[in-house]
């Protein structure tokens, strides 16, 4: 465990110890915002209560949390969307956004953000915020926070497996899959990944293919791009890890929640995922049982191909009576007072230069290994599923076509070809009707 744990979960002891505010039932004279979480917690609560305290008191604009569970977020703003009855301000999803843009369920934030640009960080810059522009046209959203992926490691299980892993050296994608392998040892019940096999499970399959394609998912003409002979053996070596029993066998119903929980409960030796989870393990792991290594480079060219997002973002809906009261309170938010102890609370990057030099966040910090990924001159952020709706994939047949090879109903040709084929099919329509679309290419900080 690096440096600068101890201060870290001081932090978030400080943070999640204070009093809610109880925004719901205060109301001042001036206007009203709604505010909608989509991925609510108790701790979310209480941090977002006490943040619209402080606001009104400021603005004398009150601000009522509304909440819904992340499994039915889609579903419900889509309702809300389709009745024009969204709130005015809400956190949402990058992969949501196809379909937002398009209904006009969120408005463009150019001119909202306007001088302020330089205030942000190059990340969200050159990163989120350029990827929206060749997406969409415009920035939709603001970031609640950075994450970037990493690999969280059992550092006890590894010296007892004689495996040396340096987060300061990196590794590979063989180095990878090799540690999976010896970290297995199922008459201990030790399995070596947290295997995602439910709801997101393509999410860092796509980008372990995209190693092979210099990040990118489509070319110029919107052909897909991960569905070659070397795509296709990736995809069996990503899914061996599970048939080869490197996860449990209940792995193919994970998603987030239960690949953290096996982690952090000693069924499993590495999980790859957000920072986010960093608190999670502070409070749930014994220090120096755990680690987190950068995530692998390409074995075909040597970058670390890693998504760099926010986990939500804040955006003003088109239904908005209030948008510059909506802009105040996301302004707010984000300053970076505020936007540092939220981050510190989620196990996220600040998205403001003024808190780039927080000792959390240094080179001897519990974040080390993610920052320092973000500055990684061989980083390249992957391109997305693409700039149209796949809410419905996302939600169904990405991780089912998955499964079904897995269970041994297809192979695997045929499970990757019926997603790549759909993907470009709706990338094909999305050119046809947006003939000035500028397809998405692999990003770096360059």
């Amino acid at each position: 465990m690096r440096k600068g744990m101890s201060l870290f979960l001081a932090a978030v002891t400080m943070a999640t110890t204070v009093a809610g505010a109880g925004v719901c039932e205060v109301h001042a004279d001036g206007k009203e915002l709604r505010f909608l979480d989509v991925s609510p917690s108790e701790t979310r609560q209480k941090y977002y209560e006490e943040i619209f305290a402080k606001f009104e008191e400021e603005t004398g604009i009150s601000v009522s949390y509304e909440s819904v569970p992340w499994d039915d977020a889609a579903n419900k703003i889509t309702v809300l969307g389709a009745s024009g009855q969204l709130p005015d301000v809400m956190t949402v999803w990058s992969g949501w956004l196809g379909q937002y843009t398009s209904a006009g369920w969120v408005i463009p934030l150019d001119d909202y953000v306007g001088e302020t640009r330089g205030e942000y960080t190059d990340a969200v810059n050159k990163l989120l915020w350029r990827s929206e522009e060749d997406r969409y046209g415009h920035i939709y959203t603001v970031p609640d926070g950075l994450m970037v992926k990493g690999v969280y490691y059992r550092t006890d299980w590894a010296e007892e497996a004689g495996l040396n892993l340096d987060p300061t050296k990196g590794w590979d994608y063989d180095d990878y899959f090799d540690a999976v392998a010896k970290l297995t040892n199922k008459d201990e019940k030790h399995y070596g990944a947290s295997y995602r096999g439910a709801r997101g499970a393509l999410d860092p399959l796509l980008v372990y293919l995209q190693s092979f394609t210099d990040g990118n998912t489509y070319d110029q003409e919107g052909n897909i791009q991960i569905n070659s002979d070397e795509c296709l053996e990736a995809f069996k070596k990503w899914t061996d890890v599970y048939l080869n029993g490197y996860a449990p066998e209940d792995a193919i119903n994970w998603g987030f929640t239960e690949m953290v929980d096996n982690f952090t409960g000693g069924l499993t030796g590495t999980l790859i995922n957000d920072s986010e989870v960093l608190p999670t393990c502070a409070q749930n792991m014994e220090e120096g049982t755990w680690g987190v290594m950068p995530m692998p480079k390409s074995t075909k060219d040597g970058k670390i191909y890693n998504t760099i997002n926010a986990p939500y973002a804040y955006s003003i809906s088109g239904n908005s009576e209030n948008p510059d009261e909506a802009w105040k309170l996301i302004e707010f938010m984000t300053n970076a007072e505020n936007n540092i102890e939220y981050c510190k609370l989620t196990g996220e990057i600040p998205i403001k230069k003024d808190v780039e030099n927080d000792d959390t966040y240094g080179t001897d910090g519990p974040y080390a290994a993610f920052v320092e990924q973000m500055n990684d001159p061989d980083l390249a952020v992957p391109t997305t599923f693409g700039p149209f709706d796949y809410t419905d994939l996302h939600q169904g047949m990405f991780h089912e076509e998955i499964q079904k090879y897995l269970l041994g109903d297809e192979d695997a040709e045929t499970a990757l070809t019926t997603i790549t084929d759909e993907l470009q099919s709706r990338m094909k329509q999305f050119i046809e009707e947006n003939p000035d679309t500028k397809v998405e290419t692999a990003l770096t900080l360059k």
